[in-house]
């Protein structure tokens, strides 16, 4: 769920490794697609932990987790998802690369950079890791995941609530720890 200021419909969005996986292991890549594209970003650390993860799916011969992993490299081809541009300005640099050796210290190097990026450009957020966000929402940095990133596609008519709840309850299958329940998940959160 976004917390603080709703997402705007022109925010950038920086996605954790989490968040991707879980779209593109429930193989529902195209709501992420629907959203954002144009303002879909992910940062280079995120882009190496899942060629990383791609490799390791390869050699424990993971054919499932390789193909849905592979949507990402897909998605980065196609242009919808992004890297994001490296140089904004000289200060701006400096200050994400600040901020990424600081965040570095408690959290991966894909959680860091986008974290530093989120707050250094204003961006959003996505991650799904609790220590991550409550460290982002204490430095005022706008969060989703991919709960909110769910409610958000059925309130803009992307899902409907019913393929929101067998998308979410798949999820929860393949690992994701949701604070909703299995079954009606996404149906049983009060602000749709």
């Amino acid at each position: 769920m976004e917390s603080k200021s709703k997402e705007s419909e022109a925010s950038p969005i920086i996605f954790d490794s989490a968040v991707l996986s879980n779209f593109a292991i429930a193989q529902v890549f195209h709501v992420l697609q629907r959203l954002y594209t144009g303002r879909a970003f992910v940062p280079k650390a995120v882009q190496r932990e899942i060629q990383a993860r791609i490799k390791g799916a390869s050699t424990c011969a993971s054919a499932k987790n390789l193909t849905q992993l592979e949507e990402i490299n897909q998605a980065l081809n196609c242009g919808w998802l992004q890297i994001p541009p490296e140089q904004v300005n000289p200060n701006d640099d400096a200050i994400e690369l600040r901020l990424q050796l600081e965040y570095s210290k408690r959290f991966s190097m894909g959680e860091s950079e986008a974290m530093a990026i989120a707050r250094n450009r204003n961006w959003v957020f996505a991650s799904d890791d609790g220590a991550a966000r409550n460290f982002a929402k204490e430095r005022d940095i706008r969060l989703t995941g991919t709960l909110g990133i769910l409610i958000k596609a059925v309130q803009t008519k992307i899902l409907c609530l019913s393929l929101a709840d067998l998308i979410h309850a798949q999820m929860i299958d393949e690992g994701y720890c949701s604070p909703l329940s299995y079954e009606n998940g996404i149906s049983s959160y009060r602000n749709l």
